[in-house]
């Protein structure tokens, strides 16, 4: 069994930014959110792999600093919508949800907030 090797804080920022333009978040955002996540962080992790904890802290400073610049600058509504409802399923996923229940979810929770063609691309994803 291979065993799980932890990434440092520059690779999983680096992940986060390619998410985040991937869900059409500017790349001025992206870059303002790399480095406000590294400026926090930097002074609580040392330079070698984050553990688990470490790893989901970074990502839920950089969601949050996408979010907030996002809105701040006002990028387009489908960017950040992108980027939220990706999160979601990331998390979903990760609790252990098939397609049709974070499609379910995303339908009850997320249909009044989110533009109906950014749901219907997730909802081709989760469901085929």
């Amino acid at each position: 069994m291979e065993a799980h090797v932890s990434p440092t804080l520059a690779a999983t920022l680096d992940r986060l930014v390619v998410q985040a333009l991937a869900c059409d978040i500017s790349p001025e955002v992206a870059r303002e959110a790399r480095k406000a996540t590294a400026r926090v962080l930097r002074r609580s992790v040392l330079t070698g792999p984050l553990n688990d904890s470490e790893e989901r802290r970074a990502e839920a400073y950089f969601s949050a600093v996408v979010r907030r610049r996002a809105v701040r600058r006002g990028q387009p509504a489908r960017g950040a919508a992108r980027f939220v409802v990706a999160a979601v399923v990331e998390d979903l996923r990760a609790s252990g949800r098939d397609g049709e229940a974070i499609w379910d979810q995303l339908q009850r929770g997320w249909s009044d907030s989110v533009p109906h063609d950014v749901l219907e691309e997730y909802r081709l994803r989760l469901c085929g």
